[in-house]
């Protein structure tokens, strides 16, 4: 089937290229780009949008054979780096994928991809389940009725066409949970469902994204995000209420690090109801 560029890959054999964030050149990189190649269908292209500043480590991006996007000296900013990478791709599909996303099913894409154009759906992404006692693999077709702001499209590995992410690119002023507000921007302008799988076919092994790593300052910024740009019932006077209570309550039970957590998402949540939150686009 011949294939226009910019247009959706209605075939079960997708042309695609990978776009990778990445400031350094890992084992486990160089792990996610081998188990890409070894799909059955594999990318026509990878894409590293490389952030390091360092003439080193792109050196060892391209000798991975990739085709390397310079971020330029500025302030960091995780939705200008994937726009970056969508703007050099000349596939009908981008799959934004982590440097920490590990694929361990060789036919994993082309049977997701498969699934979505079988339920009329023009994205897909994967992520691992997040519960323990999940089965190996579940599909949830996610609409404007079971979107939470939490659940929808994930940065970490998604089959989006390119049109749409030329047409409406990440915003920048979105300094997290930028994936969540273009799910809701998408879902409620073009009306289309996505399909999110859960597989335990991939693993997510970012050592900054752990329970011994995430700071409240994260913790803050990601719910202040989901707050303003994209679920502004957390804005609301009983949210921030509540989150009061919960705070007090914290602090009766000496736990002072709970109550600081929630006495700064409090705040942080009534501030956002007079001005827009800005932030340091930033994972951990």
């Amino acid at each position: 089937m011949s294939q226009v560029i910019g247009m959706p890959d209605c075939s079960s054999s997708p042309h695609y290229a990978a776009v990778i964030r990445a400031y350094q050149c890992t084992p486990l990189l160089i792990e996610v780009i081998e188990a890409l190649r070894r799909q059955s269908v594999p990318p026509k292209r990878l894409i590293i949008v490389d952030s390091s500043r360092d003439p080193a480590v792109s050196s060892a991006f391209e000798e991975l054979g990739a085709d390397i996007v310079t971020y330029p000296s500025e302030d960091f900013n995780f939705s200008k780096a994937i726009n970056l990478g969508v703007a050099i791709n000349d596939q009908p599909l981008t799959l934004i994928i982590s440097s920490h996303m590990l694929i361990r099913a060789p036919d994993l894409i082309a049977k997701g991809w498969d699934a979505g154009l079988s339920g009329g759906m023009e994205i897909v992404y994967w992520r691992h389940p997040p519960a323990q006692d999940a089965p190996h693999e579940c599909h949830t077709v996610m609409t404007n009725h079971n979107f939470n702001g939490r659940n929808g499209l994930s940065n970490t590995m998604a089959m989006i066409p390119t049109r749409l992410l030329r047409e409406r690119p990440f915003r920048e002023e979105v300094f997290s949970a930028e994936d969540q507000e273009w799910t809701k921007y998408y879902l409620a302008s073009r009306r289309h469902a996505m399909l999110r799988i859960d597989t335990r076919d991939v693993s997510y092994s970012n050592p900054n994204h752990n329970a011994e790593t995430w700071s409240e300052t994260k913790l803050l910024r990601e719910e202040l995000a989901i707050g303003y740009f994209v679920n502004r019932r957390l804005l609301l006077p009983d949210r921030i209420i509540a989150r009061l209570l919960r705070g007090i309550l914290a602090t009766l039970r000496r736990r002072p690090e709970k109550a600081r957590i929630h006495f700064g998402f409090a705040w942080a949540m009534t501030k956002a109801n007079f001005k827009q939150p800005s932030a340091k686009s930033r994972y951990f």
